[in-house]
């Protein structure tokens, strides 16, 4: 799904001013910039301070209180703005609050803090932009215990967390799936009962058959103590019920088992990325390139939409990245830690290892990859106008 660009606005009655802070920003062809230099400041900002696609940089002038005044008479503001100005007047600061400015900065510091707040707003706006896509991702294992699951949990966890996006992880194990144990939860329903119930199902009703993990994370999980055989899954249904699940959750995640079937070929087909997850072993190299060989042959999924994570990664190991890259023949490769005894730990308490050890190497490396197959970037927290507004007052 294309982004929209966006628009990065700057007013002021200086032009060598603008021209200078227009020379300082880091913006790439993301961005459309647009310099207005004019006397009076008032219709300029009525103007283009509605898109919630801009950036609107206002430089005060000597005028700034009434700029600030006809700044918070504007209906409709949807965009983000950034005040130049003199800090220490605490009026302009108390009227850019009540006028909704992002942040306000010094005109005597401007150099040194406009990039940086520019940024950050810019991938704050990325970030809104993202977290509405449905995102759709496919994790299988290249041979059996390479830890598809483990990974499928803390990617999901990660998405969670670290976004304002409602996450589904979705068990397709029906026979040996391990998500449950990595969250230490046993489904009241199972996803069998929910594609049994299908047709009555709505967005809302669905959610009676997700196992919560925290706020933002839910589970489909399939029965601890069922068997399914293979076949025994309706492909119809579980297509209908995707869709159900995209209406409420913007990512979802399936850990796939390792078994090339109807239902695993639909949800490659779906899915936006298909990660392959194997070791470092000229066995598990060899089935890597088998079965992106299966997926792109057979099931005719571009190679740009496959992805593979080497886990338990040792540097030390004689066989490297660029050994897998030359077997594999694809170069769209991520890396996870060796951690055995954190990871082995984490499953065994029921807990994502990103959540009991998020300072972790390997933790690092996980939330890395979430953001990578999630195609997102994660917000910056920083001190709030509202905070700068206090400490004025403080000092």
């Amino acid at each position: 799904m294309a982004e929209s660009k966006i628009n990065l606005v700057l007013i002021g009655d200086d032009q060598l001013t603008l021209e200078k802070q227009l020379s300082i920003l880091s913006y790439s062809s993301d961005i459309k910039s647009k310099v207005i230099c004019s006397q009076t400041l008032l219709d300029p900002i009525s103007k283009h301070t509605q898109d919630e696609n801009s950036i609107v940089i206002i430089n005060l002038t000597a005028n700034g209180l009434r700029e600030l005044q006809v700044l918070n008479e504007v209906d409709g503001k949807k965009a983000a703005i950034i005040v130049v100005g003199d800090q220490k007047n605490v009026e302009l600061l108390s009227q850019a609050i009540r006028a909704g400015v992002k942040d306000f900065i010094d005109d005597w510091d401007y150099e040194d803090n406009l990039d940086g707040v520019f940024c950050n707003i810019k991938k704050n706006i990325t970030h809104i932009h993202t977290s509405k896509v449905k995102r759709l991702n496919a994790l299988i294992n290249a041979k059996g215990g390479s830890g598809a699951s483990f990974i499928a949990s803390n990617v999901a966890y990660v998405l969670s967390k670290d976004t304002h996006s409602k996450v589904a992880l979705i068990d397709l194990d029906m026979q040996f799936g391990s998500i449950g144990l990595n969250f230490d939860k046993e489904p009241k329903y199972t996803i069998m009962e929910a594609l049994s119930a299908i047709e009555d199902l709505d967005a809302i009703s669905l959610e009676a058959y997700m196992s919560k993990y925290n706020e933002n994370l839910s589970l489909l999980l399939p029965s601890p103590s069922d068997i399914l055989l293979p076949g025994e899954i309706n492909v119809p249904n579980l297509k209908k019920l995707l869709e159900l699940l995209q209406i409420n959750y913007n990512h979802i995640v399936v850990d796939l088992p390792r078994l090339i079937d109807p239902v695993a070929s639909m949800i490659m087909e779906q899915a936006d990325q298909i990660t392959l997850v194997l070791q470092q072993s000229l066995a598990q190299f060899r089935d890597g390139r088998r079965l992106i060989q299966i997926l792109n042959k057979d099931l005719d999924i571009p190679l740009d939409r496959v992805a593979i994570v080497v886990n338990r990664y040792d540097p030390k190991n004689s066989l490297r990245i660029e050994d897998l890259k030359n077997i594999v023949n694809h170069d769209k490769i991520y890396v996870i830690a060796n951690d055995y005894e954190r990871a082995a730990s984490t499953s065994n308490l029921g807990v994502p290892l990103c959540e009991s050890s998020a300072d972790a190497k390997i933790a690092h490396d996980l939330k890395v990859l979430a953001q990578k197959l999630g195609n997102i970037e994660f917000e910056d927290r920083k001190n709030s106008l509202f905070n700068r507004f206090k400490s004025v007052f403080s000092h």
